[in-house]
């Protein structure tokens, strides 16, 4: 009997494929190449079977090679709010009962549909947004919004991109679980939803919370990952951003994660938030933790403090009147170099990219040694007082943005 070791078997196989052993091995040590354009590629006669993009089948199967990419330009991930919020995604913003999540994203809704420009330090994109709220009442949401606006010194009634849904409180369900095979299903509201969203590409959705709106066990994985696939494929189609209010768990409240129920609520969303409660030596105070975003590292912690109207990044864990009189000082100068840059025609905007005021206000004699970073604490504490504000100037085709003071 003829007997043949596997290594035979495994190098017959290669030769089938078209690979000699014999052949001349290649060069490891030449240099790197500057571009992937220098690589031939694989000659086709040493392929593998059906590695060329062409031949993709129509199955649901496709793999593909990193050929694929050749010759295309990787798309930038595109936000909502920067580094908080993608744009095409599902964002939980989980928060105890009180805590303020709800407050937090209305003013995120206020932001977007009045073209603000920031949210508790961050940028922001313009553009329609949706509140679906199916615990608030409408009397406070109004509440919220106007006072919001008041803050922000902006007319609520001209909101026409603000868009508000109060279902019926019986009516509330997006997802609910079939009793006899436990899979979720899309319930007339979330139809009506996918509907409304892709006639008016709302920038934002904001469905308030997951205990309203997801009829199923919130610690069943498949019925989590099914109801959040479900918001993903509304928020991808459309390239809308999706933010879904949560409540904790105890032991989510205790390790400050915000998580609640199973772990595929935080591992099905691509970025999730979690709102503190009142700290306990401050009841004005809070802390805003960035637990996870996919594009960008996470864990940054925003300090916020309610200030009479809503909640706000100034002055928030200063209590020192020393400190507060430094701030206004450097809030000052800052006022003064954007009208004077301003009135210049050398206008400045509040991104971090070139051309940002912090950058380039340091540079100005007036700065006396004021650090860049004091200047964009400065510049934060002014848009959330709604004392400046981002202004967009151009065609339609090559839209700019600029800083400048709101009149008295």
């Amino acid at each position: 009997m003829l007997h043949v070791s596997n290594r035979e078997m495994g190098l017959q196989a290669l030769r089938d494929l078209g690979f000699d052993r014999d052949a001349e091995a290649p060069d490891d040590d030449r240099p790197p190449v500057d571009s992937f354009d220098a690589f031939g590629g694989m000659p086709a006669d040493m392929a593998f079977p059906g590695s060329a993009p062409e031949t993709r089948s129509s199955t649901a199967f496709q793999p593909i090679t990193p050929a694929t990419w050749k010759g295309t330009v990787s798309v930038p991930q595109r936000w909502v709010a920067e580094n908080r919020i993608p744009s095409g995604d599902v964002t939980i913003l989980s928060g105890n009962g009180g805590s303020g999540k709800t407050e937090i994203a209305t003013q995120l809704l206020v932001s977007v549909a009045a073209g603000l420009g920031d949210w508790l330090g961050c940028v922001i994109e313009p553009g329609p947004a949706l509140f679906l709220s199916c615990e608030e009442q409408e009397d406070n949401v109004r509440d919220r919004i106007e006072r919001i606006c008041k803050h922000r010194c902006i007319d609520p009634y001209g909101l026409t991109g603000l868009h508000l849904v109060f279902p019926a409180l019986d009516e509330t369900w997006l997802g609910t679980a079939d009793p006899r095979t436990g899979k979720i299903a899309a319930t007339p509201l979330l139809l009506a939803l996918e509907r409304w969203v892709a006639e008016h590409k709302p920038r934002l959705v904001v469905v308030d919370n997951v205990a309203a709106v997801f009829d199923g066990e919130t610690i069943a994985r498949r019925q989590v990952r099914t109801f959040v696939g479900m918001l993903r494929k509304i928020a991808v189609a459309h390239d809308t951003g999706v933010l879904l209010l949560d409540h904790p768990s105890v032991r989510g409240m205790a390790d400050g994660t915000g998580t609640a129920g199973s772990v595929d609520w935080r591992n099905s969303a691509r970025s999730m938030m979690y709102l503190s409660d009142p700290d306990k030596d401050d009841v004005d105070q809070r802390t805003l933790v960035i637990n996870k975003t996919n594009r960008v590292r996470g864990g940054e912690k925003v300090t916020l403090r309610w200030e009479g109207l809503t909640f706000t990044t100034a002055m928030a864990g200063e209590a020192s009147q020393y400190r507060a009189a430094a701030d206004r000082d450097v809030e000052d100068v800052f006022l003064r170099l954007l009208d004077r840059r301003n009135a210049q025609g050398r206008p400045v905007h509040g991104k971090t990219a070139k051309g940002s005021a912090p950058a380039e206000f340091v540079l100005d004699p007036e700065a006396a040694g004021i650090t860049a970073e004091a200047f964009r604490k400065a510049m934060e504490r002014l848009f959330a007082r709604g004392l400046i504000r981002t202004v967009e100037t151009g065609s339609p085709s090559k839209r700019r943005q600029h800083i400048e003071r709101v009149s008295a």
